[in-house]
């Protein structure tokens, strides 16, 4: 991997670091009490768009230079995540399957919440990825971390 791309996957890292320490009075505050309806639940929901962005401005960088170009067309993120997971002769997997269904679910997090209304957003679709992220981010930024070295 080219000294470039690293450096833009480092700093996007670190976007991402920088987005959870901002956010963990709210993300603590989750773990207490159900997010009420329209700020604290809308203020997490654009809080996880903004995280699986970070995640996929990486994969693009890592994906752009191994494969020369990205996906395109209407299903574009989806298969920018599959190509992740792939292994050929040419390139190891990106993410082990176990971050599969995970990033999966980040993914379909981030089309729903592109395409709702604030009012639409509860509690319980975000649920699980608000309140894993922490452990989820540690294992997506070492898998991305290893990829790179």
């Amino acid at each position: 991997m080219n000294h470039e791309t690293i450096l833009k996957v480092e700093f996007e890292i670190a976007q991402v670091d920088k987005l959870l320490n901002e956010t963990m009075p709210l993300l603590k505050l989750a773990h207490i009490k159900t997010p009420d309806m329209m700020v604290e639940t809308a203020a997490l929901g654009l809080f996880l768009h903004s995280f699986y962005n970070g995640i996929e401005n990486i994969i693009k960088f890592i994906i752009k230079e191994e494969y020369g170009k990205l996906p395109s067309g209407n299903k574009w993120h989806k298969e920018l995540l599959d190509l992740c997971f792939m292994k050929t002769n040419d390139h190891k997997e990106l993410f082990s399957e176990e971050l599969k269904i995970v990033l999966d679910d980040y993914l379909s997090f981030r089309h729903f919440i592109r395409n709702t209304y604030s009012f639409k957003i509860k509690w319980e679709r975000m649920e699980y990825l608000i309140l894993n992220i922490e452990k989820n981010w540690n294992d997506i930024k070492t898998e991305i971390i290893n990829y790179i070295k």
